[in-house]
């Protein structure tokens, strides 16, 4: 795409429509070739599915999702500000992440580098590669039409890296190491206590009770039979939902003493 084709044009170069012929047309423009056409002819065009585009020496092949409505009036900004974005997303880096203040603004002044190359196409080959190279490295999505070959895993792949470097490309430099947290260990609601059985156990005649029964009667509670008569043996010596004053009560038939509700309010009321 040559700068003479970034001015927006009076009417579509595809159909010929003029908006002063046409009251309401509108325009739309990708972020591949930057060329200018009606939405009347994105939708013939593109409708279908991916195709090149329309434009007469264009053979960029695109999807009709990949046109959008125009921002700026002049393309040129359109174009540097698309760009801008995509650097910007790529090497997204805050300054707590470097060293020093100076790292970074030698970062800010590498991106800003990148940018201007993309913008002037000065070596723009070589930076859409380090650019490829750096999301890969670090695992960063990348342009799904665009997707890495073969050869450049196998170029960008380096075996042996220190899993604490922060930016395995080496693009950017004075980043701060990964700190790798220890993987903790699974939680214990027993906090390590032994959970042996020693003093009682399950014995088969237990479970043969629950033979010739329906299917249903073996699943109590969502266990089976022997983890429901295990489970209930663990709660019955483990003392869980068992209350001492109930069970003496129970035990000498007689109730267990409620205190006045007069003297509770006395002996709250302190003031």
């Amino acid at each position: 795409m040559d700068d003479d084709d970034l001015s927006p044009p009076n009417k579509c170069p595809v159909c010929g429509s003029d908006p002063r012929t046409h009251p309401g047309l509108r325009f739309k423009i990708n972020t591949k070739c930057y060329h200018r056409i009606c939405e009347g002819c994105v939708d013939r065009n593109f409708s279908s599915g991916k195709a090149e585009c329309p434009v007469g020496g264009c053979h960029v092949s695109l999807w009709k999702r990949e046109w959008r409505t125009q921002t700026f009036e002049d393309l040129k900004i359109e174009r540097e500000v698309e760009i801008r974005k995509r650097v910007s997303k790529t090497l997204d880096r805050q300054e707590e992440e470097f060293e020093t203040k100076r790292d970074y603004d030698d970062f800010l002044e590498l991106r800003e580098e990148l940018v201007m190359n993309l913008v002037f196409k000065t070596d723009e080959a070589a930076t859409n590669r380090k650019l490829k190279e750096y999301a890969l490295a670090n695992g960063l999505k990348i342009d799904s039409s665009k997707a890495p070959t073969e050869a450049d895993k196998k170029t960008t792949k380096k075996k042996d890296v220190d899993p604490t470097i922060a930016d395995p490309s080496g693009l950017i430099k004075g980043l701060k190491k990964k700190v790798i947290r220890e993987a903790e260990a699974p939680y214990d609601p027993f906090m390590g206590m032994p959970r042996n059985m020693d003093y009682y156990e399950v014995k088969d005649s237990f479970i043969a009770r629950a033979r010739g029964k329906p299917l249903e009667a073996m699943l109590a509670a969502g266990y089976d039979y022997g983890q429901y008569v295990d489970e209930c043996l663990l709660r019955a010596f483990a003392g869980l939902g068992v209350f001492i004053e109930d069970e003496m009560a129970t035990k000498n038939n007689t109730a267990v003493p409620v205190p006045d509700a007069g003297a509770v309010a006395i002996a709250d009321d302190v003031f």
